[in-house]
């Protein structure tokens, strides 16, 4: 093992993403340093509130989730109208309210309207579903990965979909699933916010005290590219958004994920890592 590939995994991920991404690295026997270049601050309005509620009345049969912080909103607007409605849906009697996991006392679980569908944006999204008890039914790539967003036609015209997206999810997302079909409400659930970082972390960037750094998104991509990066540490992306926006701010881009998941990832910081 080189002196380079010794050094850490830099992860830069926000709080409660990039699971996939450090579990695969360490199972690949890489140290990581998980230290987040922004905070996913979630946007608690009526707007929200009300969506959440027509939601677990029944009004939606669709639900489209951007982010574990999509699904943070969900389950506190639940657990505030299960609160008040202790009885469960009051449209159809088909749900229950949020509730605690008998095998995991403390942590909460949701249930949805039955028949809902629910399409999780990104695999931190699906994991954050599971944690609450819910499995999507189906599991798209992050929106910046290129590939556009991919659901199946509305079973009807003007079937009612919610959509809780980040503040940067691009605005045409809109008219995507209307033509599909859909009456979209869209909520912004959440707004990505840079955070101040570990003088030390900043101090590694620049003096090659790790091995690579991961950039999993267009916007960590960004703001890497400020940071002054060492030109020993081998920069990865997981899909060509992030590499154009990363050599968008000079930096040499030294892998790519074969595809968007956090494994992919891990095994190209792998082979980026090994072939330094």
């Amino acid at each position: 093992m080189s002196e380079q590939s010794s050094k850490p995994v830099l992860v830069p991920s926000p709080a409660g993403e990039g699971r996939e991404l450090v579990a695969r690295l360490r199972e690949l026997g890489h140290e990581v340093d998980h230290a987040p270049f922004v905070e996913l601050r979630m946007n608690r309005d009526s707007d929200a509130k009300h969506a959440v509620a027509a939601l677990m009345e029944g009004r939606f049969t669709q639900l489209v989730l951007e982010g574990a912080r999509a699904v943070d909103l969900v389950l506190s607007y639940a657990d505030l109208q299960d609160a008040r409605d202790t009885g469960g849906n009051p449209s159809d009697g088909e749900s229950d309210p949020a509730s605690e996991d008998p095998d995991a006392p403390g942590r909460p679980v949701l249930a949805l309207p039955r028949g809902t569908e629910i399409t999780a944006i990104g695999e931190d999204t699906a994991a954050a579903l599971a944690e609450v008890g819910l499995e999507p039914t189906r599991t798209v790539p992050a929106l910046d990965a290129g590939a556009g967003l991919e659901v199946p036609a509305a079973s009807r015209e003007g079937e009612e979909l919610l959509l809780i997206t980040s503040a940067t999810a691009p605005a045409s997302l809109t008219g995507q699933l209307q033509q599909a079909g859909y009456a979209v409400t869209r909520v912004t659930g959440y707004r990505p916010v840079p955070v101040g970082l570990d003088p030390q972390v900043v101090r590694d960037l620049r003096l090659a005290g790790y091995s690579s750094v991961a950039l999993p998104g267009t916007f960590l991509a960004d703001l890497a590219g400020h940071l002054g990066i060492h030109r020993d540490i081998r920069v990865v992306t997981l899909h060509a958004g992030a590499t154009k926006a990363a050599e968008a701010r000079s930096l040499v881009v030294h892998g790519q994920a074969t595809e968007p998941t956090g494994a992919a990832l891990a095994e190209a910081i792998d082979r980026a890592v090994a072939g330094s």
